[in-house]
C-alpha cells in the first residue's frame, strides 16, 4: 500500500473514484448514503490536504486534513479552544483529521491507521491533530491508546471524549 499526500484540490480528477468508495463504505457499515462529490468539492476549496491509498495503480481510501477552526467554530467549542490555547496549543496550527474512508477489503492489519498517520502529516503547517466526535466509545478507547494522544480535561459539545496529539 502507498500513500500519496496532496493538497485535495490537486486530487481533484479521483473525486468520482473517492466518492464510490464513499458510497461503499457507507453500505458496509450501515449508515446512511451521502453525496460525497460536492463535500470534496468544498473541502478541497477551503484548502484541505489529503492522504490517498494506493494500491499499485487502484485507488482504494482517503484521509483528509483540514484546520481545526472549520471544525469547532461555534461557541460551543469556546471552553475547549481556551483550554487548548492557555496549554500552550497554537490554534492556528492545530488540524482535524476528517472524511477518512477506506475500501472495507483493507480494513484490518493498520491500514486505516497508517493512511491517517498519512494525511496527519499531509499539512507542513499543521503541528497537532485533534480527534473529536468519534463514532462509538470502542474508537475514543482505541484513539486514546494512540502513542503521543493527549486527552483534553473537558468533553466535547456532544459529550464526548477530545484528544489532542502532536504530528511530529
Amino acid at each position: 500500500m502507498r500513500y500519496e499526500q496532496v493538497k485535495l484540490a490537486e486530487a481533484a480528477q479521483h473525486f468520482e473514484r473517492l466518492s464510490q468508495i464513499v458510497a461503499d463504505v457507507r453500505v458496509k457499515t450501515g449508515r446512511e448514503p451521502i453525496d460525497a462529490m460536492p463535500m470534496l468539492e468544498a473541502y478541497a476549496k477551503r484548502g484541505d490536504t489529503a492522504a490517498l491509498a494506493w494500491d499499485g495503480d487502484q485507488l482504494v481510501g482517503v484521509t483528509c486534513l483540514g484546520l481545526c477552526h472549520h471544525f469547532i467554530s461555534g461557541p460551543e467549542w469556546i471552553p475547549i479552544k481556551v483550554l487548548l490555547a492557555r496549554e500552550g496549543y497554537d490554534l492556528g496550527k492545530v488540524g482535524c483529521s476528517h472524511f477518512v474512508y477506506l475500501i472495507p477489503d483493507y480494513w484490518g492489519g493498520g491500514a486505516t491507521f497508517a493512511l491517517t498517520e498519512a494525511s496527519r502529516r499531509s499539512h507542513p503547517a499543521v503541528t497537532h491533530t485533534l480527534s473529536h466526535t468519534l463514532p462509538s466509545k470502542e474508537m475514543e478507547d482505541w484513539a486514546a491508546a494512540l502513542p503521543g494522544m493527549v486527552e483534553v480535561a473537558l468533553k466535547g459539545p456532544d459529550g464526548k471524549r477530545v484528544f489532542v496529539r502532536d504530528v511530529s
